[in-house]
This record gives C-alpha cells, sequence and structure tokens, in this order.
C-alpha cells in the first residue's frame, strides 16, 4: 500500500509543477488548438507572467521534428518577457504542436499550442445541374478539386450507393471525374454525389451533382422506390 500511495503522491506532485509551470508561461491565442485553413498565417505569442519577471528570461519556441522544415515560420523576439511565432503561408506540413520555454536561472518553464493547418478542399467546377441530355450521349461529372489529385480520395455514390467503375461508369484523373457513357434518362437521371477526403489533413468536402429533367428525375425516384419495395416483399415471402 505505501508505494502506491508514494507514486500517487509523486504523480500529485509532478502534476502540480506541470500546472505551474503552464501558469507561468502563457500563450495566446487562448484557445488550443489553433486551427486554420493552409494558406492561412497564423501567429503564436509567448509571454511570461508577472512571477517570475525579476531577471530577465531566456525564451525559445521548439516543435518536434524541427521547428522550421517548410520555412514558413518565423520567430521575433517582442520584448523581454515575450516571444512571438508566426507562420506565413501556412502548409500541412506545418501542423504539430509547438513549446514554448522559459528559462529563469536554473529553472525551465513550458507550456505548448496545438496547431492543425487543413487542407481547404475547393470544387474547380462549379456547375450542380445538368438539365435534359440527350440519350446516348457521354456525360462527364467533375469532382476536381484545387489541391494536387496525388493527396485526395474520392468516392462517388448515386442515391446513397457506392458507384463502382465498370460497365458504363468510368473514372479519369484519379476518380476526379465521372463518365456516364450511353446516357439513358430513365435509368440514369439524378443525384451523384462525390465525397473528396485530404489524406494528410483528414478534411473532406462533399459536391451533389444533379442530371436530367425534373420529370425524368422523379421517374427515375419511383422506379427505385417500387424496386425497393418489390425486392423487400419478396425476401420476406422466401425467408418465412
Amino acid at each position: 500500500m505505501a508505494p502506491i500511495f508514494a507514486s500517487l503522491l509523486f504523480f500529485s506532485f509532478f502534476c502540480g509543477i506541470i500546472a505551474e509551470e503552464e501558469n507561468i508561461i502563457q500563450i495566446s491565442p487562448s484557445v488550443n488548438p489553433v486551427q486554420k485553413p493552409a494558406g492561412h498565417q497564423i501567429s503564436l505569442v509567448c509571454s511570461v507572467k508577472n512571477e517570475i519577471r525579476n531577471e530577465k528570461p531566456g525564451m525559445i519556441w521548439k516543435k518536434h521534428g524541427g521547428l522550421d522544415v517548410t520555412g514558413n515560420v518565423e520567430v521575433k523576439k517582442l520584448d523581454d518577457y515575450t516571444l512571438g511565432l508566426i507562420i506565413r503561408n501556412s502548409s500541412v506540413e506545418d501542423s504539430g504542436v509547438y513549446y514554448c520555454h522559459a528559462q529563469v536561472g536554473s529553472k525551465v518553464y513550458m507550456n505548448k499550442m496545438d496547431v492543425i493547418v487543413f487542407e481547404d478542399i475547393v470544387f474547380r467546377d462549379k456547375q450542380l445541374q445538368f438539365g435534359q441530355i440527350l440519350a446516348t450521349a457521354s456525360v462527364n461529372i467533375s469532382c476536381e478539386v484545387s489541391t494536387k489529385k496525388d493527396n485526395v480520395i474520392t468516392y462517388w455514390t448515386r442515391h446513397g450507393k457506392q458507384l463502382l467503375e465498370g460497365g458504363k461508369h468510368k473514372f479519369y484523373k484519379g476518380g476526379a471525374i465521372l463518365e456516364i457513357q450511353n446516357y439513358q434518362p430513365e435509368q440514369d437521371a439524378g443525384q451523384y454525389t462525390c465525397e473528396v477526403f485530404h489524406v494528410s489533413s483528414g478534411s473532406s468536402n462533399t459536391k451533389t451533382v444533379t442530371l436530367g429533367t425534373v420529370g425524368e428525375k422523379n421517374y427515375v425516384a419511383c422506379q427505385q422506390m417500387c424496386n425497393s419495395f418489390c425486392t423487400d416483399i419478396h425476401h420476406k415471402m422466401f425467408s418465412n
């Protein structure tokens, strides 16, 4: 029992030291983590509170793997007790935990800030509606985005079901473009949705494109409802 009590006492003491250090070192903004789309400027300000201003501290910013691996980071001394960090034209690679250290005599104080830079996914083609389309035509729907195609994964669905390549469906540019060959209004009208995931940052965006006139879309929707109903009845009849 004694060793367990001693361990808990040490843990409480250690946590108390960490809390005290984080109270002495303040990082602005106060919201943690800082989240920004790629390309935006991010500014962090580390300051030492009055409790240890009896002498000038030595201050430094650190980050696991290196503070500036992208060339976007700049550190500026604002005064004897304040050290700024600016990330210009931020990229996903600038994401991580940034540590501010301040040393006064033999004591070292530390606080940290999580920075998350996510890729802002923007679709290049803004068209969301294709009206009447001639039968047997080939239709291309684009979900190309502003980011590099090697960094994204694109999934296509139609009325909630994933579309796979084959038959009349073809994919190009890493799945960013869907081609519907031999278009038939009574079969192919309706809503096509793509969801684009950025692999590094985990951000995503969704786009839905509607094909066909109102009458054609309603016909296809009604046909799907009837097929689903008949399939459900068929399963119930033969499963009992």
